[in-house]
């Protein structure tokens, strides 16, 4: 079985992905999305040539919950020469034959043990529970005594019911966001990029909040440019310019904080990058379970 095992331990399938992969970044044909299409192909299409993330992670060894959350980090990547990079150190870093299993649930360990998430989770005694929880059952994945579906279900089911609880503040309702999504097997498709997504609510939520910045100033914003729609003022302006020009000439303050939410938006991705980086990091560290041929 060669099921989680780097390039099925043979160096000609890692050579192929990359040669695949390098040949559309040099013709200008890598792309964020969709995976396949005359245009140009993303990280998974670049190597099966079709939108088909199992035959990549069939093809490759890589887990299919990683393979499944590659795209939405190489998304994280700007620009696009950025996110190549990213998408070829992700198969160029990864040791042929390397055991990858471990991979995901070691992941989500150090997501949930972010302190940023941890200072949240500690102020909701029931969220809190429940992150340890789902994080003893990972580690016990990591050593090798993978839970049983009742195990795990039992814990989705008590985070799921944590969430539940959170009433108040929408920071603390995004972290029970990601615990409920961690809450599930490695093995399980879509766990990683649940949790990404939960992460990536979060961070958004949290650089929103540092400049009090809110929903109902969002709404705000989208009236004014609708009604403007209506009126026609400055209509000789188009998309971001019109915006800022209405907003300037009878919303001074609302224009300032617009401005901050656009340098804030510009740090979006850090996390997500940060945990794309690390992945990259616990490729090179994977034992190596099969020797090359």
């Amino acid at each position: 079985m060669m099921e989680n095992i780097a390039f099925l331990g043979d160096p000609s399938v890692k050579q192929e992905a990359l040669t695949k992969l390098r040949s559309h970044i040099a013709a200008g044909t890598f792309r964020y999305g969709p995976a396949w299409s005359d245009e140009g192909a993303d990280a998974i299409g670049c190597i099966v040539e079709a939108d088909d993330t199992p035959r990549y992670s069939e093809m490759l060894g890589y887990p299919l919950a990683l393979a499944t959350a590659l795209p939405s980090i190489v998304n994280a990547f700007l620009p696009l020469e950025e996110a190549a990079r990213y998408a070829e150190s992700w198969l160029e870093r990864t040791p042929v034959g390397a055991d990858l299993s471990k991979v995901v649930s070691q992941v989500l360990v150090e997501i949930l043990e972010e302190p940023s998430v941890v200072a949240l989770t500690v102020q909701q005694p029931d969220v809190e529970h429940s992150r340890k929880a789902v994080i003893a059952l990972h580690r016990r994945v990591i050593d090798g005594d993978g839970p049983g579906r009742a195990e795990w279900k039992a814990v989705r089911m008590a985070a799921v019911a944590a969430s539940d609880t959170v009433t108040d503040g929408v920071l603390l309702r995004s972290v029970g966001a990601i615990v409920e999504a961690a809450a599930w097997p490695a093995s399980m498709r879509t766990v990683l990029h649940d949790v990404l997504g939960a992460r990536g609510g979060l961070e958004t939520k949290q650089l929103l909040a540092e400049i009090g910045w809110t929903d109902e100033k969002e709404s705000e914003v989208y009236r004014i440019r609708e009604q403007a729609e209506t009126t026609g003022q400055f209509a000789e302006l188009n998309g971001l310019d019109r915006v800022l020009a209405l907003l300037d000439a009878d919303h001074p303050e609302l224009a300032k904080g617009f401005r901050q939410r656009m340098v804030q938006f510009e740090k979006l991705g850090d996390a997500i990058r940060a945990v794309g980086l690390r992945i990259v990091e616990l490729f090179e560290r994977a034992p190596i379970a099969v020797e090359t041929r």
